[in-house]
């Protein structure tokens, strides 16, 4: 617990908000009407419970950085102790904790104020509760209890992402699968039924999405997309071929095969990841959604997966299981140290604070590339007569120059390669190389012009 944590809030501020959590912000806005909270909502792909949630914190707490990520934290210092509810035993329990701790995905999300660790805290609880009810006598009045546990667990992680549904809808079959009775039906059909309300009350909102918020899943290679996930689960190739050659010489071992295919936890882990992941891919033949960020809920399963494994491996020897876990854990560590040093969010905060300390900057006409949501949510505020004028994704060469006003400032883009700027800039209307000088961020850009040079009096 003490290293999951730590993981979880060194660094948690390090990298300014970027793109998506900027949307997480100005969605959760206390300033914003509740009917205009709503209408926003409406607007994005996901479920609302995690906005909700987020709209009272930062009532309470504020918008900074620290404040919009830390029920992150929380939630994945809890999905950590989640793993102690686990039916193994105690060196199994301690395995599925200390992979939680050290998951790269876990901490990468951990960091980010959306709603991946929130997310992944109920898949650990629903994961667990499906394993407890399958493993144990369900006449106990403690499985009634787990059945109920996993049931309001189904509800809430419906609510706060979809593939929150497909895993609860999964643990949910599981579960009735095994006990094939009336509670376990009604269980299943109370996560079904919840979910469908929404469904079908959001339908003709989700019909209107805009493309790119599932388009972008469409186009990205599925090699891609398996090696992204796979960096998020064990961190890189080794800790996969350790993990692989772990398992192998388990299973090759005639008395652990005797042991292990009668372990209903390691089945459980199985089937709620194979049928989680084979529920979106059904779905993508019609909308795309099988992308690995959106997987990390079958992280849990497969981390109990490997407790499990580890727990079988100390019924032949105690030494073998700690070991294993402990080579695995040990390969996995290094590729943690990328969160805490490298860049990967697009910086926008720096660039806003440099717009507004420019004389002049009051209002009048500033050109920003793509969706203007994070842009004005950054500068609205403080210049509520600025003007915004948006630039649409992929119709750059359909702008038209306009008179320039007081503001030094041109142009305004972020979430944007260099290459694909410099691109950008070649497609827009020519002007003089003098009157745009260009300041850079990490994938932000602002581009300047002369105010006193009679050649820069339009933008951009």
């Amino acid at each position: 617990m003490l290293v999951g944590s730590g993981l979880r809030f060194y660094g948690i501020t390090r990298e300014s908000a970027w793109v998506d959590e900027l949307w997480t912000l100005s969605l959760t806005d206390p300033g914003l009407s509740l009917s205009e909270f709503w209408r926003r909502l409406l607007n994005d792909v996901h479920p609302p419970l995690y906005f909700l949630l987020m709209r009272e914190w930062a009532g309470m707490f504020g918008q900074s950085d620290l404040a919009a990520r830390l029920p992150s934290t929380i939630c994945s210092v809890l999905m950590v102790a989640a793993g102690v509810m686990a039916p193994l035993s105690r060196l199994g329990r301690l395995a599925l904790m200390a992979l939680l701790a050290t998951s790269p995905g876990a901490v990468e999300y951990a960091q980010e104020a959306r709603s991946y660790a929130m997310l992944m805290l109920l898949a650990a609880l629903l994961t667990v509760l499906c394993a407890k009810i399958v493993a144990g006598p369900f006449e106990h009045r403690d499985s009634l209890a787990n059945l109920a546990g996993l049931t309001v667990a189904g509800i809430i992680a419906s609510y706060t992402h979809h593939f929150g549904f497909l895993l609860a809808f999964a643990a949910g079959g599981v579960v009735f699968a095994a006990r094939r009775n009336w509670r376990t039906g009604l269980g299943l059909a109370a996560i079904t039924a919840s979910f469908l309300c929404w469904l079908v009350y959001d339908s003709r909102y989700l019909i209107s999405a805009p493309p790119e918020a599932v388009t972008w899943i469409a186009t990205f290679p599925l090699s891609a997309t398996g090696a992204w996930f796979a960096r998020l689960w064990l961190g890189d190739s080794r800790s996969l071929l350790a993990l692989g050659i772990f398992a192998a010489t388990l299973f090759a071992t005639p008395r652990f095969r005797r042991i292990a295919q009668h372990h209903q936890v390691l089945a459980v882990g199985a089937v709620l990841a194979v049928m989680t992941a084979a529920e979106a891919a059904i779905i993508s033949w019609r909308v795309p959604i099988f992308g690995a960020r959106n997987l990390l809920v079958v992280l849990p399963a497969l981390y109990l997966m490997i407790a499990a494994l580890v727990d079988d491996a100390a019924s032949l020897s105690s030494v073998a299981g700690a070991v294993g876990v402990a080579v695995l854990l040990v390969l996995m560590w290094p590729s943690l140290g990328w969160q805490y040093t490298g860049q990967s969010k697009e910086q926008w905060r720096e660039p806003a604070a440099f717009i507004l300390a420019q004389p002049g900057c009051a209002k009048g006409p500033i050109y920003v590339y793509g969706d203007k949501t994070p842009y004005k949510y950054l500068v609205g505020k403080t210049r509520p007569e600025l003007q915004l004028v948006e630039i649409p994704s992929g119709k750059v060469a359909a702008t038209r120059s306009q008179p320039a006003g007081d503001c030094p400032i041109a142009l305004w883009a972020g979430k944007i390669s260099p290459d694909e700027f410099a691109e950008m800039l070649s497609q827009l209307p020519p002007l003089s190389a003098s009157c745009r000088k260009v300041r850079e961020f990490y994938w932000a850009f602002v581009v300047m012009r002369d105010p006193d040079d009679d050649n820069c009096r339009e933008i951009p």
